[in-house]
């Protein structure tokens, strides 16, 4: 049986995580890598920069710790099209342990970032 904050991880994400930064302060992402998430159907209103009103999910459980402003894309690595949409940004994380501090459930929270990938490192 698997451990408890992987046990209901049934979905899948190609994670670019940010590795460094460029002379101008933008970041740059690793390599893509596919983990397994449990990415949850609810949503919240978010407004993007033209203040356009869009429904976004709120958070997507995952295995592993993942820095802020990596971004994840919701499907399979092999699936990948050469010009993704629907990418997300991470916009925040939560580690829950449990009473024993034994297992930790992580979460992360999503913004929609746009169709265009940074510059890889």
């Amino acid at each position: 049986m698997p451990a408890p904050e992987v046990r209901n991880l049934n979905d899948y994400a190609v994670l670019w995580e940010t590795s460094s930064t460029d002379g101008y302060g933008r970041f740059k992402l690793s390599a893509p890598v596919e983990i397994r998430v449990r990415w949850e159907g609810t949503t919240s209103e978010s407004t993007d920069p033209q203040n356009t009103v869009q429904a976004v999910p709120t958070e997507v459980f995952v295995d592993r710790e993942i820095p802020i402003d990596s971004i994840l894309w919701h499907g399979r690595l092999r699936d990948i099209p050469t010009a993704p949409t629907n990418l997300m940004k991470v916009t925040g994380s939560d580690a829950t342990p449990d009473i024993k501090n034994r297992f930790t459930q992580r979460t992360v929270e999503l913004t929609r970032y746009g169709n265009l990938l940074p510059e890889l490192a």
